[in-house]
């Protein structure tokens, strides 16, 4: 009787419980379905109507007379006004214009979340706020546009600018005023639509972006580089195919898409139309790290349109040349070769061009002097950036015309003297030729070493140079980081000087003169150039690269690298003279640097780069080098110097 007594309050007791949990269940579904429902009929901030009716945020499809349709995203500002006009910005990319968000992740930016695309952030927010509407737009066969990307900044790609720009400056809030700037992919972008030549471009900021990514990223002196290349080839092909999980995790094999997967959906899809999936089909994006391991030589095919020559701005000098749109260029000294490319636009393109090139990393936000703090922030905070951007389309403007830029000026700042100088020609005029010698027992000395001699070097590829160097900063921004550890010192063949006397600006085009033998038809030098302070500390000042089948000098480079140039054209490809002496000059990427009165010059010769370089040769024994010095054979280092003068 218990027994039956307990059995049956035990049932009672179970069943109101289940009548709580079904009620707290049925509860539960219904607030977590008005949830959902509160968050389809949401009005996130882009919803919000201005003054003149208009959305802030809307998406867009923009027809090409191939059929090929562009998505673009365009934010205007908030107190757009019936019947006003604003001048628009333009950005074309390849990282999708916006992220769009699943009904959980539309949920949680209800309650507070803060998530990408929601709100107005970057170029989104700063030129709405300051009266100029923001366009973005994925290029073709990205994104959420349609059509197919075979290569990168392929010529209908770049040829879609100009019914981009038509289209931007047709709108009925458009002023007629169309401005272009990105960093990176974007950056040239901006750069490319010059050369479509539609009137309505007024001006256009390429930063940090690429002039000739095949020789001054890619494949730098004709050595791949997959530090950068092959997680980038992941991730675009991740972005392409709309596989957000697998862009997040680019070059992490382990990664997990964590809360990412639940909240955002892949690239925003333009509203109203259910045309995604088809163009994320379309878009067939080929390896890209595939095709620059192909890119043996510059005039190697390039896709569909021939070599990179056709596609990349230092090809397009005569396009980019009649458009004449000024330029607002930022570049760094440690960035990949962009402060190069930089350069060699502003010493050999007409067109007005207003260039910095600073002590920053890719995009600008970390300091990259080698002679400052590693924690120093930046010189520029990004808001500071891209209000120079502004304050150079504010004078370009057809409302204001204030001053628009009729002569190019080059501002390059000078690491460890913490000063920006000014010039109106490359190389600047007050500098002079200074030559170092390379001789016995590690000397870099003034005067040629009388007699001969050499110095034996077996080539060690385990050696690399930086956890995060100039090659890899492209892939998110971060610093530059040059690793000369005291192990190293041993498996490298180093030089170095006397210590200066007085204080010395050292800026431009470094020359490197060697003669040397080689036990292999095959090798690529690595040389790097540095400085050590009296405490032996070392401070990087920049490097080259060169495959040294390319040894051979042209009197016709595609561009001035301000030294001795190759073609890198398969025509001028020789192998090394096995175990025969043979000499070679090449330069050195450009830099700027104050050697103070006590520091000594150091030249760093490797035959690989572990760390972001593929070996070359690519399989057998480790060339054996004998590097050459004296009368005979007078291998030597050339920078350009002047007296230091702390001047503005």
């Amino acid at each position: 009787m218990r027994a039956t007594l307990l059995g049956e309050k035990l049932k009672l007791a179970i069943s109101k419980w289940q009548k709580w949990l079904l009620g707290g269940l049925g509860l539960g579904v219904l607030a977590c379905a008005g949830l959902l429902l509160a968050a389809l009929l949401w009005h996130a901030p882009g919803d919000e109507l201005t003054p003149a009716g208009l959305a802030r945020n809307t998406s867009h499809y923009i027809e090409m007379p191939d059929g090929a349709r562009i998505a673009a995203d365009v934010w205007l500002p908030a107190d757009l006004q019936a019947g006003q006009r604003v001048p628009a910005v333009i950005e074309g990319t390849r990282y999708w214009r916006a992220v769009g968000l699943t009904l959980l992740g539309r949920t949680a930016a209800m309650l507070g979340v803060d998530l990408p695309g929601v709100r107005p952030t970057g170029y989104n927010r700063f030129f709405p706020a300051h009266g100029y509407a923001m366009v973005t737009v994925d290029v073709r066969g990205t994104g959420a546009s349609s059509g197919v990307h075979r290569t990168e900044y392929a010529q209908a790609e770049r040829l879609d600018y100009a019914h981009i720009i038509e289209w931007v400056a047709s709108q009925t809030w458009a002023s007629g005023d169309v401005f272009a700037l990105g960093v990176s992919y974007s950056g040239t972008s901006a750069e490319l639509m010059t050369t479509v030549a539609h009137p309505a471009l007024r001006a256009v900021a390429p930063l940090y972006s690429d002039f000739d990514a095949q020789m001054q990223l890619a494949t730098p002196g004709g050595v791949y580089q997959p530090a950068f290349i092959e997680v980038w080839s992941e991730l675009v092909a991740a972005l392409d195919r709309n596989d957000l999980c697998a862009a997040q995790g680019a070059g992490e094999p382990d990664a997990s898409c964590g809360p990412a997967g639940y909240l955002l959906s892949g690239v925003k899809p333009v509203a109203g139309n259910p045309e995604l999936a088809a163009a994320v089909a379309e878009h067939a994006t080929p390896d890209v790290a595939s095709m620059v391991q192909a890119l043996h030589f510059r005039d190697s095919p390039w896709g569909e349109d021939g070599s990179s020559a056709n596609v990349m701005p230092y090809g397009l000098k005569a396009e980019i040349e009649a458009a004449d749109v000024p330029m607002f260029v930022v570049a760094g000294w440690f960035d990949a070769a962009t402060a190069d490319g930089a350069l060699a636009r502003f010493a050999t393109f007409a067109h007005p061009q207003e260039v910095w090139i600073g002590p920053f990393s890719h995009g600008g936000g970390e300091d990259t002097d080698p002679f400052m703090p590693a924690e120093r922030p930046s010189l520029w905070t990004g808001v500071e950036q891209v209000q120079r951007v502004l304050a150079f389309f504010e004078r370009h403007r057809t409302d204001r015309l204030t001053e628009p830029l009729e002569d190019s000026r080059l501002r390059y700042y000078v690491n460890g003297a913490d000063t920006f100088r000014e010039t109106a020609v490359w190389p600047p005029a007050h500098l002079a030729a200074r030559r170092f010698y390379l001789a016995a027992e590690g000397q870099l000395q003034d005067e040629l070493p009388r007699g001969r001699g050499f110095a034996r070097y077996e080539v060690d590829f385990t050696v690399g140079t930086a956890a995060s160097s100039r090659w890899q900063t492209q892939l998110g921004g971060g610093d530059v980081i040059y690793d000369r550890r005291a192990d190293m010192a041993p498996r490298s063949l180093l030089y170095t000087s006397a210590p200066f006397t007085t204080a010395t600006e050292a800026t431009g085009a470094v020359i490197l003169d060697l003669w040397m033998t080689s036990d292999r038809t095959e090798g690529a030098l690595h040389a790097y150039l540095e400085t050590l302070d009296p405490d032996g500390q070392v401070h990087y000042l920049t490097e080259g690269v060169l495959n040294l089948r390319h040894r051979k000098r042209t009197r016709n480079p595609a561009y001035p690298v301000f030294g001795p140039t190759h073609s890198f054209l398969a025509a001028d490809a020789a192998p090394l003279p096995q175990r025969q002496l043979f000499s070679f000059s090449t330069t050195l990427s450009a830099t700027s640097a104050l050697i103070p009165a006590g520091y000594r010059l150091r030249l760093s010769i490797t035959g690989g780069d572990a760390a972001s370089f593929a070996r070359v040769p690519a399989d057998g024994p480790a060339p054996v080098w004998n590097v050459y010095h004296g009368v005979s054979s007078p291998s030597s280092l050339t920078i350009f110097t002047a007296p230091w003068e702390a001047k503005p």
